[in-house]
């Protein structure tokens, strides 16, 4: 009985060895963040035609990758992204150039869509410590928010109005993802990357009084993206 006991041990303690160093073979998480823009995007000089009115906004990530081996993952990312739009100083230039008259400014946010596939690369610190450097491509599709001044003094001057439309073009995204494992199953993987792309806006109206101009919009959207997630490992 005693040999068998320890027999049974033996193969016990080998199956849960063997359980503990299976590797995972792909992964599905979730992340929430803070995408700080940058560069035209966030401009709100009106003398720049490429400035894009945009303030700091957040992002929402739904993520997975696939270990080809100990060292490269391909990953799949979709990307939300809201961002407020900051017009203040719109509206005070159309009250410089129109003293004594009052407007008031409405507008919404900036929705980008991304849809990447990438590739990222191992570099071990400690056993339960990696850094990954990463990179991605694909489609990306982005709504411009509307914009309305509005002269509220009454008098027969000027208003400006622009349409929200929705546009396509390519994706990107680079940095570092870094991965703690909590136990078997669960991985805090946190990333810091930035994202962007130029997409073609078809069509977008932009109405002074009664004068509308209709023309294509070509944003380029830039962000630094950071975020917590949590990732669950399959086996």
């Amino acid at each position: 009985m005693k040999k068998l006991f320890f027999l049974y041990l033996f193969l016990s303690s080998g199956f849960l060895f063997a359980q503990d160093a299976e590797e995972a073979k792909f992964y599905i998480g979730l992340s929430y963040g803070t995408s700080f823009t940058l560069g035209d995007f966030k401009d709100t000089d009106i003398e720049n035609p490429d400035a894009g009115f945009a303030d700091n906004g957040q992002k929402f990530d739904i993520y997975g990758g696939y270990f080809l081996n100990d060292k490269i993952t391909i990953t799949g990312t979709f990307r939300y992204q809201s961002f407020n739009t900051d017009i203040d100083d719109l509206v005070n230039t159309f009250r410089e150039n129109n003293p004594g008259i009052e407007f008031s400014g409405g507008t919404e946010d900036w929705q980008t869509y991304y849809f990447l596939v990438g590739i990222a690369y191992k570099l071990k610190i400690t056993k339960k410590f990696n850094i990954f450097p990463r990179v991605g491509l694909g489609p990306l599709f982005v709504s411009n928010p509307g914009i309305t001044i509005n002269n509220i003094s009454g008098a027969p001057i000027e208003s400006f109005n622009r349409s929200s439309e929705t546009g396509a073009g390519l994706g990107y995204e680079f940095g570092l993802g870094f991965r703690t494992d909590l136990g078997r199953r669960f991985s805090l993987m946190p990333t810091f990357t930035f994202s962007g792309g130029i997409v073609t806006i078809n069509d977008v109206v932009s109405r002074t009084d009664n004068i509308a101009v209709s023309a294509d919009y070509s944003p380029r959207i830039q962000s630094f993206n950071l975020g917590l997630s949590l990732a669950y490992r399959f086996y």
